[in-house]
Order: C-alpha cells, then sequence, then structure tokens
C-alpha cells in the first residue's frame, strides 16, 4: 500500500494513486462519484447532486470537455477557485496559460487522462506565494458522461489544504476577464 503524501514533504506529482492523496474533500467527492456510477457506467452532471457536498461546493471545478481538438472549458468554479485563480468561468483552459499559478500544460494533460481515460484523476501540486513560500493543494479531476460512455464534462475539486487567500497573489493572466 502506497503511504499518502505528506503535503510539505513532496514535489509536484500528477496522476497519482487516490491512496496518496491526503484531502478529505477528495476522498469524500471520490466515495459520492463512485456512488452513483453504476453498471460500469459513468454518472452524468444530471447524477451529482450538489446537495450531497455542500461543504465541498466552493472548491469545486465543473468543466466542458471539446475533442477535435481537445479542449477544456470552465463552465462553473466555487468562490474558494475563484479566490485563488480569478475568473475562469466560460474561459478555456489553455487561454489562461500562466506560469505563476499552476501549470496549464499539465492539468490541460490531466483532463485528457480523464476525458479520454475515463477515469479519475489526482495530482499534488503547488502555488507560489508572494515571497517565494510555496503552498501545497491537491486536486481530483472525475469524468462525467451524459450517455454513461462518452465524456462530455469533468468535475473537478480542489483543495488549498491550510493555504490562505493572502498568502498568494492572483495571477493576472487569470484575473483579466
Amino acid at each position: 500500500m502506497m503511504s499518502m503524501i505528506h503535503p510539505y514533504d513532496a514535489e509536484s506529482r500528477f496522476d497519482l494513486a487516490l491512496s496518496e492523496i491526503s484531502s478529505e474533500l477528495i476522498q469524500h467527492f471520490h466515495r459520492l462519484w463512485l456512488q452513483v456510477c453504476s453498471n460500469g457506467r459513468l454518472p452524468s452532471r444530471a447524477d451529482i447532486d450538489p446537495n450531497n457536498f455542500k461543504r465541498i461546493l466552493p472548491n469545486v471545478i465543473l468543466v466542458d470537455i471539446e475533442r477535435d481538438p481537445f479542449r477544456v472549458r470552465y463552465r462553473l468554479c466555487g468562490t474558494r477557485i475563484t479566490e485563488f485563480c480569478g475568473h475562469l468561468t466560460g474561459r478555456y483552459l489553455d487561454e489562461v496559460a500562466t506560469h505563476d499559478v499552476w501549470s496549464t500544460a499539465a492539468y490541460l494533460r490531466q483532463y485528457e487522462i480523464a476525458a479520454t481515460q475515463a477515469r479519475p484523476v489526482f495530482s499534488f501540486d503547488w502555488m507560489v506565494g508572494r515571497l517565494g513560500a510555496r503552498y501545497p493543494f491537491q486536486t481530483g479531476i472525475w469524468p462525467l458522461a451524459s450517455d454513461g460512455r462518452t465524456v462530455d464534462m469533468c468535475i473537478a475539486v480542489e483543495d488549498y489544504l491550510k493555504l490562505r487567500r493572502n498568502d498568494v497573489q492572483s495571477s493576472t493572466a487569470l484575473s483579466a476577464h
């Protein structure tokens, strides 16, 4: 069995096993997602009831998946996401390129794995603070499919752990909208 990542002892890591994620928010949402998967079919957006995870809603991202070319469009971002990443709703992931908050290419790849392999993807990453301090956060991305098979949306939960808004400066690339 793999041990969980201690948030202050790790480098950025992507496509992790759930057992390596320490976030209770991500673990909780994963259990809810598994409950709505049935007979090998992926849940649809309609299967996900926000009343079952009200406490997590500020940390939720809902995206549309486009194919050929592969693109990710932010449909909805919780208040905690907006607090740290700026206003993303209605924008495409590849249009918010920035180096000071997170790696666009790394997150695009994670959504692509979730969409093409129809499975959850988990990661551990860092935000750099105002004075160069690194603050860890963890992410889970789950596929959703209107027809139960072809992923057309994903839902993500980002847990900023102990990070506070005044620890980091919003990216100008993300805030300018």
